[in-house]
């Protein structure tokens, strides 16, 4: 019986070497890949640099040693921001996608700041933002807040002033939820929490004024939605015409 001798393919074995060595230097940058490129977006007030120490990649991590839950996780216990959504790829980049809460005002009376999920943070001089004056009962206050979540965040930038200023006739309440807003143009609006979301009309109203004065985006006048809007100029004339009659 003869027996055969099988040569040993070097080609072959030089392939399957080279593969493996492919395969293992691969994984093994894989494993060590630093974070090449971050992608924020979503964020107004918070600045990038801001985000990137709080999330612990100010010196580029290994990718493989991120996580995006707990990324996430340190990110929303900062204070302007709501929620947050990490991503993050084999090719060095994490892409963090910010939801900002919307700043609704300075609270004078304890100087912090409230947002429009309900927390209130401490001041950080954030400027162009509303000022409440005075103090608003609790649940007023809170029913205010929902109401103002709901509003433009350009429009909530042109109020400057805010004054919780129920309607009281004879020593009877009207409307206890109504609030005197002093906008940034000069004009001073008249609103209630229940009819707060008309105040996204205030750039189409303000667009078709000629003059500064009080609008009134609360129902109490007349029983009805139906606007009034009186010129400061008008108020004035009406005042002198009083103070000759007396």
């Amino acid at each position: 019986m003869t027996k055969v001798k099988r040569r040993l393919n070097k080609k072959a074995l030089v392939v399957i070497i080279l593969i493996l060595y492919l395969i293992i230097m691969i994984f093994y940058y894989c494993l060590n890949m630093p974070v090449k490129n971050i992608v924020i977006s979503g964020n107004n007030l918070v600045k990038d640099s801001e985000i990137i120490t709080q999330a612990g990649l100010s010196n580029y991590p290994k990718v493989f040693k991120i996580s995006t839950s707990n990324i996430k996780n340190k990110l929303e216990n900062m204070d302007l921001i709501d929620s947050v959504s990490v991503h993050k790829n084999f090719l060095g980049t994490v892409t963090i996608e910010i939801n900002e809460a919307k700043i609704l005002f300075l609270n004078q009376t304890n100087n912090l700041v409230v947002l429009s999920n309900g927390e209130e943070v401490e001041n950080k001089n954030y400027l162009g933002i509303p000022i409440l004056i005075n103090y608003v009962p609790s649940d007023i206050y809170n029913n205010l807040i929902e109401k103002m979540s709901a509003i433009d965040i350009d429009i909530i930038q042109l109020i400057s002033e805010i004054e919780y200023n129920p309607d009281i006739k004879d020593d009877v309440v009207i409307n206890d939820s109504r609030f005197i807003l002093k906008m940034n143009d000069g004009n001073t609006v008249y609103i209630d929490n229940v009819n707060f979301a008309n105040l996204n009309m205030y750039k189409t109203i303000y667009s078709n004024l000629d003059e500064s004065g009080v609008i009134h985006l609360d129902s109490v006048y007349g029983g009805s939605d139906t606007i009034i809007f009186t010129s400061y100029a008008k108020l004035n004339e009406e005042s002198d015409e009083d103070e000759l009659s007396e």
